[in-house]
């Protein structure tokens, strides 16, 4: 089957349990001083480059994070989509937590010829669900709660807008929305995926925590459920409505599917954090091109 096949009915594909504890397993008691200390003097670190092209104004009123990590092509057709479809574009700034060099200069210099806010984390030197979890609590405690936006949250650089949506709409009457994860094996548990989670700007006031839990097993975003999701009344909480795509012949969930997110696209495994068989890149660029209309990009894709 091809991507025009119609949207399958289904949950987000997830990492397992035991996948996600395989790659993110506790350090050791020698090396726990170690990560205690990489992850403090992350926090701690400035930004070694910020250009926020005068928005600043803008930011009061809502900040979209897009984490970008390594792929400058799926940055460039993000950058294009929020412009076309989402409400609050002039919010959106992008956070290079890339590894490689020549990733990180791609990205700033596709930022500067776009006019878009680019903001380079400090060399982050932790790993998988590590390192993303503590990249978003940098951006809150480096440069969200400084600003005090109304409206705040994150998404990843693989998920595309491909209809007219607007954060605050959703967001209207409630504290937290996002897309739900439940694979935990903590009785009642849950998250919000960081990939794709919004706030009301009033919960910058009381402390939070994207990282990985390894107390309650969750993945990025899991340090949140003992210091907000436990409590929060559910009145305040919407979550998305997720949906499968297939875009193979097979049932693999990494491989044969994209997924919509209240009618974001994402493609999963772009930052190639799980080894890739399938490219499926003629599939990703087809419907990006019908989410993009006539105006469409000519950009070339990186295997993904």
């Amino acid at each position: 089957m091809g991507a025009s096949d119609a949207w399958q009915s289904g949950e987000r594909p997830r990492i397992t349990v035991a996948e996600w504890e395989r790659l993110n397993r506790p350090p050791r008691r020698e090396a726990l001083l170690r990560y205690y200390w990489r992850t403090f003097r992350f926090l701690r670190t400035s930004a070694p480059v910020s250009e926020l092209q005068g928005r600043q104004q803008s930011f009061r009123d809502a900040i979209v994070a897009s984490v970008a990590f390594n792929r400058p092509d799926v940055i460039a057709w993000q950058i294009h989509l929020v412009r076309r479809h989402l409400a609050e574009h002039e919010s959106y700034i992008v956070f290079d937590n890339s590894k490689k060099e020549e990733a990180r200069e791609a990205i700033r210099d596709l930022c500067l010829r776009q006019h878009v806010p680019y903001v380079a984390l400090p060399r982050n030197r932790l790993t998988v669900s590590r390192s993303h979890g503590q990249a978003l609590n940098w951006i809150v405690r480096n440069f969200m709660t400084g600003l005090a936006p109304k409206v705040f949250g994150f998404i990843d650089h693989d998920i595309f807008p491909t209809e007219s949506f607007s954060i605050r709409d959703r967001l209207k009457g409630k504290s937290v929305y996002g897309s739900v994860r439940r694979d935990t094996p903590t009785p009642g548990g849950w998250f919000l995926w960081p990939a794709f989670c919004f706030f009301d700007g009033s919960l910058l006031r009381q402390r939070l925590d994207f990282a990985p839990s390894y107390k309650f097993r969750m993945d990025s975003g899991g340090g949140n459920w003992p210091l907000l999701y436990r409590t929060i009344d559910q009145a305040l909480v919407r979550f998305t409505e997720n949906k499968l795509l297939r875009c193979g012949e097979g049932d693999d969930e990494h491989e044969d599917f994209f997924m919509s997110v209240d009618g974001w696209l994402h493609v999963t495994n772009a930052s190639n954090w799980r080894r890739q068989p399938v490219d499926r890149r003629e599939q990703l660029v087809a419907l990006l091109r019908q989410a993009a209309g006539p105006d469409h990009l000519d950009v070339k894709f990186e295997p993904i």
